[in-house]
């Protein structure tokens, strides 16, 4: 098994790497021409590293990026910086999805496509709804910060333009504010929102988001189960076992 992962260099990114080694599946990454990579990455025999800008590849390159995948994991992002905010590219996230799905359309490919999406995502087709309050807000972040209307591009794509009635397989992942934390622990996953991400949002780890998209990879059952849909991962903070929703 092989799996594409974007953004291997992120917070997350890197995390679903690790845990997809440690599943043993190989791993292809794409990195630019000057980034620096770690030893433990350059020496893994298990990691394959492409390197290039992906925003600059043309489709006959991506089709050589996902031929041989039976996954792709975007965890592609904006870098935090006022260039990485403002600056071009504003679609980079969008971009990306549609060349792959693209690609997997016409070259008749069928691996499985996983967006790390946020919970600042309004899934309409759900029913899901925004107060006036979020409505005021989420407007005034997708006029002054590019990558969040990229990342609500992103997530329309593949909710109406891709939707269900299709071969193409997909999941967008909705974590909450998200945080670090050194080890898996409990969390739960949830159809819907069920909390405002503007005034009262919840907490994910980036760890726990990497071990559900890894879970999707390994286990037949839960893809099934959230293949063309939105799911929002939560952590739990308390003794209980996490569920699934």
């Amino acid at each position: 098994m092989k799996a594409l992962v974007l953004g291997a260099s992120g917070a997350t990114g890197k995390l679903v790497m690790q845990q997809l080694i440690k599943k043993n599946i190989q791993v292809r990454i794409v990195v630019r021409d000057s980034a620096i990579i770690p030893t433990q990455v350059s020496d893994n025999k298990a990691i394959e590293i492409i390197r290039g800008n992906i925003n600059d590849f043309e489709l006959v390159k991506i089709k050589e990026l996902i031929k041989d995948c039976d996954t792709i994991i975007c965890c592609l992002g904006h870098n935090l910086s006022f260039k990485g905010i403002l600056g071009p590219p504003h679609k980079l996230v969008f971009n990306i999805v549609v060349k792959i799905i693209d690609t997997i359309e016409s070259q008749n490919l069928n691996p499985k496509f996983i967006l790390m999406s946020t919970t600042a995502y309004t899934n309409r087709k759900l029913g899901e709804i925004n107060t006036v309050g979020e409505k005021i807000v989420f407007s005034l972040l997708k006029f002054a910060l590019p990558p969040h209307k990229d990342n609500m591009l992103a997530a329309d794509y593949l909710v109406y333009k891709i939707g269900s009635q299709t071969k193409i397989e997909w999941v967008a992942v909705r974590p909450d504010s998200l945080f670090d934390e050194e080890s898996k622990s409990n969390y739960e996953i949830y159809n819907k929102k069920i909390r405002s991400p503007i005034f009262d949002s919840g907490k994910t780890s980036r760890i726990n988001v990497s071990d559900f998209m890894v879970e999707l990879v390994t286990n037949e059952k839960l893809w099934d189960e959230w293949k063309h849909k939105t799911p929002v991962i939560y952590n739990k903070f308390n003794n209980e076992k996490g569920s699934v929703q």
